[in-house]
């Protein structure tokens, strides 16, 4: 069964490798063998911007604050989250994320391109680390809102005001106010070690709300000094490694497309049977640690996520402190 496995995920990492190129990640994702802190304590500062890829269209920004410590094992929300080990890291993040059409000086609804829609909310998360069974399991709920509440042209307007590009006049069109009620399960498992450098993990996704609603299978695989949560008893105070995560995507539902489930007056969103059900993407970056510290660059590409949309990229950095 252990050969049977190698073989079926190496057959998949060739699959999805083969999207590498054309296409590419989750907005504002900090979950991921490749991005956990060895540490129960820690600050995370987030930003996600498409200025990365030269572009300035559809997942345009996203920032999140990212704070883990046990005091928020006392959190109510972990009844919630499912027991898979006894431990565990616990904390909360605040995120916004921006998208807008590829042209967002224009006054009118740019029908055909993707809506302008933000998205501002709390996240709790508890992450779930199990040495016998070599897997981790990352839980979250977040509680949030969707439209001008979660002041995305303000963000937007106020960046390029300071930078001096076009001023986005567009969000007068964007999605109007609903609710963020969303929770995630990810689970990734160690496959195999290629070599002392090379580790591959398998990367499974499910999330369910009025943000998003969505499926995920794909895998990552780390090249470099890369000593992950699983590695127990091997701090590993220096690492430096490359990572890559290709996952192909089941959509459900999209709210930054098809707006909130509770409020349908909108502007202009996109129908439902133009969004498509499957979609490919692939993460890879940088990441550095060294004793407190914590950096990390990234690139992310997405396949096409409507009839009349466009592949996206865009890229992020990630700026880290142990305590």
């Amino acid at each position: 069964m252990k050969v049977l496995n190698q073989i079926y995920f190496t057959i998949l990492l060739l699959i999805l490798g083969l999207f590498s190129n054309s296409i590419t990640a989750q907005k504002i994702e900090n979950n991921g063998i490749h991005r956990h802190i060895l540490k129960e304590s820690y600050f995370r500062l987030s930003f996600d911007n498409d200025f990365f890829a030269h572009s300035d269209d559809n997942y345009t920004q996203g920032i999140s604050l990212e704070i883990a410590d046990p005091i928020f094992q006392k959190n109510p929300v972990n009844y919630l989250f499912l027991n898979y080990s006894e431990n565990k890291i616990n904390g909360i993040s605040i995120e916004q994320a921006a998208f807008t059409p590829e042209v967002i000086s224009s006054k009118e609804i740019r029908y055909g391109e993707r809506p302008f829609a933000a998205a501002l909310y709390l996240k709790s998360f508890q992450l779930n680390i199990n040495h016998k069974k070599q897997s981790v399991l990352y839980s979250s709920l977040s509680l949030g809102v969707l439209g001008p509440l979660a002041y995305g042209e303000e963000g937007q307007v106020f960046i390029h005001e300071a930078t001096g590009n076009w001023v986005p006049y567009g969000w007068r069109n964007q999605v109007n106010n609903d609710v963020i009620i969303n929770y995630e399960l990810n689970h990734e498992k160690k496959l195999f070690e290629l070599s002392k450098f090379v580790t591959v993990y398998s990367d499974l996704g499910l999330r369910v709300g009025s943000l998003f609603t969505d499926a995920s299978i794909g895998y990552t695989s780390t090249l470099g000094v890369f000593k992950s949560v699983l590695n127990q008893n091997q701090p590993g105070k220096f690492q430096l490694y490359f990572y890559h995560n290709p996952k192909l995507i089941v959509v459900g539902y999209d709210a930054s497309l098809q707006g909130g489930l509770f409020n349908n007056s909108n502007p202009y969103t996109i129908p439902f049977n133009d969004i498509y059900k499957i979609k490919a993407q692939v993460d890879y970056g940088l990441v550095l640690k060294a004793g407190f510290l914590y950096l990390e660059y990234t690139r992310s590409f997405i396949t096409k996520e409507f009839r009349t949309g466009t592949l996206q990229n865009w890229g992020g950095i990630r700026l880290g402190f142990k305590f």
